[in-house]
């Protein structure tokens, strides 16, 4: 299995209790992998993930932390679709949601970057976000010269703000970097992946990838 894959399953299968931390996944999927929508005249949000797997933890967190329903449609491959794509949509309560997980501010304007509810939590809720991150758009190369550990985000704002949460968790050399016209967040340092895929709880994948060093 390749890297990225088997960093997503391991993530995707991770059991994680704490309502604090399930909340900051949430809010990270959908800041890295989510959009805004106007459906009816209201807001809805909508994120679009790669693997079953991660939709259905999704689905499951976003009704069981925040009693929310959401609608699950599955993209075949097409196009330069080369595999499955998973979108949910929450509708019914996108709006109030949209707020509580800072997708937009008090007035109801679309929000960049992270919330400060998630900026200056625990260090948990740090491990959380990039999580959430990896699961929505992250990758990971082959170990090697050009080796590096990569989450495409959706604006600057966002970057620098999981820059910053992987300087509070000790992670060295994560770099905001727009590449081809995107802002991404990459960390090329072998040890310094190694130590992240370690904090997000992905122990297996430390081990594959540490052996393929």
């Amino acid at each position: 299995m390749a890297m990225t894959a088997a960093v997503k399953d391991e993530l995707s299968r991770l059991a994680v209790t704490k309502p604090c931390c399930r909340k900051a996944e949430v809010a990270s999927v959908f800041r890295y992998g989510g959009s805004l929508h106007i459906v009816g005249g209201r807001i809805a949000i909508e994120a679009e993930l790669d693997t079953g797997a991660a939709a259905r933890r999704l689905r499951k967190d976003i009704w069981e932390v925040y009693s929310h329903r959401a609608d699950l449609v599955i993209q075949s491959p097409g196009g330069l679709r080369r595999g499955h794509r998973y979108q949910l949509r929450v509708t019914a309560g996108g709006e109030a949601m949209a707020r509580q997980i800072g997708m937009v501010d008090g007035q109801g304007r679309p929000a960049f970057g992270l919330p400060p509810y998630l900026v200056n939590g625990p260090l948990c809720d740090c491990e959380a976000v990039w999580r959430g991150a990896f699961l929505a758009h992250g990758s990971l190369t082959e170990p090697g010269r050009s080796s590096a550990l990569e989450i495409t985000c959706p604006n600057m704002e966002s970057a620098i703000a999981l820059a910053g949460a992987a300087r509070r968790l000790g992670i060295p050399g994560a770099k905001h970097r727009e590449v081809r016209g995107s802002d991404r967040v990459v960390i090329r340092d072998g040890d310094a992946i190694s130590a992240l895929l370690t904090r997000l709880g992905a122990h297996e994948s430390v081990l594959a990838w540490e052996e393929r060093r």
